[in-house]
């Protein structure tokens, strides 16, 4: 049995011996040369556990660039040749409810002129409910009483809402020859797309913006898009382009009457935040703006893996309530899982068309248990006792494709509501920008395969072939030695 054995190990040392004699990796063979001596053939095992030593840790080095490092933002400056995106906007009436829809909707469930006060008060301060304000929700016996005779529980709060508010974005022609009270984007002759939306300060509108059409209040409430075709109106823009030769480069946001509003300026890839407000104005408002794009090369979304180049575009959405991605939508659904874990609800103004739905919070929880946090809530960290700053865990990448937006200047345009058809926000770009930013691949795969292909070919005389060599010795070979030793 032994000497079985030992002629089967001696079999494949010598199979091993007849490999390293035959190799094309450089210095195999004098491992096993016959007529070197054995210090020589130490010396040559010694070079080659060093080379591939190296070999490996270059060739390690290089997957880390290219899992890592693969990616740089990168400047372009032939700004005569662009079309720079203007910046988006939200506007948020602070009068959210429409009067009469109330009215008649008091009507229908026999509603006294008290009642109807009652209940109006109360919902315009529901639509008008965000962190800071909740303190603002009235709260006695008679609202209680009168929400359950009404059957309104949490889960019809945003419907309703939105129900009595209504849409008033431009749906025809006439809305935009006669109406003011329809809330439309122009830019000279041309009309730019505007949406309603859903935000953590209620209902608002949104125009300027590159987000799916799957952003809007009547998917995040329905689940299915209601997308609006202005009837008799040709040049309808998505978003409103400007060349270094354009003259006017500029758009108008109007069709909120007489209502004071709230305008929050950002990226036409992005949402609003609550806390980067214009300022709450009740007539006409010039803002002057800077745009600075992050655009993406050709190839670049598959050329590269999310977790390579750090950002997400749109639809690569990972998020639960939010059918697409950007980075401050990311950071709402944070806020919304850590309300969720302390209030085991969520306010009424998230989408909630889920799986498995969360509850959504009672008025009174926005009181009782929203405002003790409402600074956690909103900064999303805390100070411990021992003085260390408690952060919420919120993994939110960039977006691929972004907009560094700012305010340069605002005017107000005092005595122009009738002029201008109510109350607005004029956004103008004085100076268009003489740069951009464009996200790049520097390292491929075909650069990690020619970087791992030169590191092992310098230190080993390694190529495809030696590969292709030792898969053929240690498979079919092996077959087929076997074969004729038997």
């Amino acid at each position: 049995m032994a000497s079985k054995s030992n002629k089967t190990t001696k079999t494949i040392i010598t199979f091993i011996a007849a490999y390293f004699e035959d190799s094309n990796i450089h210095g195999l063979k004098y491992v096993v040369k016959g007529d070197l001596t054995t210090i020589e053939k130490c010396l040559w095992l010694t070079l080659l556990i060093i080379s591939m030593f190296f070999c490996v840790k270059i060739g390690l080095q290089s997957v880390d660039r290219y899992y890592t490092k693969s990616t740089v933002v990168g400047l372009e400056r032939d700004f005569y040749y662009w079309n720079t995106t203007m910046p988006g906007v939200t506007i948020c009436p602070l009068i959210r409810l429409d009067e009469e829809r109330v009215r008649q909707y008091s009507r229908q469930h026999d509603l006294n002129e008290n009642e109807f006060q009652e209940l109006y008060n109360f919902l315009e301060h529901l639509a008008n409910a965000t962190y800071h304000n909740f303190h603002n929700i009235p709260n006695n016996r008679s609202i209680a009483v009168l929400l359950d005779r009404l059957k309104i529980t949490p889960n019809i709060y945003q419907e309703l809402i939105y129900n009595l508010t209504g849409d008033s974005t431009m749906i025809t022609k006439n809305d935009f020859i006669a109406a003011t009270d329809k809330v439309r984007s122009t830019s000279g002759d041309s009309i730019i797309e505007t949406r309603q939306i859903f935000t953590e300060y209620g209902l608002c509108y949104m125009t300027n913006t590159m987000l799916s059409e799957e952003f809007t209040s009547h998917y995040m409430i329905w689940g299915y898009e209601n997308k609006k075709e202005i009837q008799g109106v040709d040049n309808i823009l998505k978003v409103k382009h400007s060349s270094y030769f354009d003259s006017d480069v500029s758009y108008n946001f109007l069709g909120f009457g007489s209502k004071p509003i709230d305008g929050f300026l950002h990226s036409p890839y992005e949402i609003m935040q609550v806390d980067h407000n214009l300022g709450y104005t009740s007539e006409p408002l010039q803002v002057d703006v800077e745009c600075v794009e992050i655009i993406t090369e050709d190839g670049f979304e598959k050329d590269a893996t999310i977790e390579q180049r750090k950002c997400r575009f749109q639809h690569e959405s990972n998020l639960t309530h939010f059918p697409v991605y950007s980075k401050n939508i990311c950071i709402q659904e944070c806020r919304l899982n850590l309300v969720y874990s302390i209030c085991k609800c969520i306010p009424h103004f998230y989408p909630n068309r889920i799986p498995n739905p969360k509850p959504i919070c009672d008025y009174r929880i926005l009181l009782d248990c929203f405002i003790p946090h409402e600074d956690y809530f909103i900064k999303m960290y805390k100070i411990s006792k021992d003085g260390e700053r408690d952060s919420v865990p919120c993994h939110c990448v960039q977006n691929c494709r972004d907009a560094i937006v700012n305010k340069r200047a605002k005017y107000h345009m005092q005595k122009t509501n009738d002029l201008v058809g109510g109350n607005s926000l004029l956004f103008a770009m004085i100076n268009l920008p003489t740069y951009r930013l464009k996200r790049q691949i520097i390292f491929s795969f075909t650069d990690l395969m020619v970087s791992i292909g030169g590191t092992a070919g310098f230190f080993l005389g390694f190529s495809v072939l030696c590969l292709v060599e030792v898969i053929y010795y240690f498979t079919l070979r092996v077959l087929f030695y076997f074969v004729k030793m038997l």
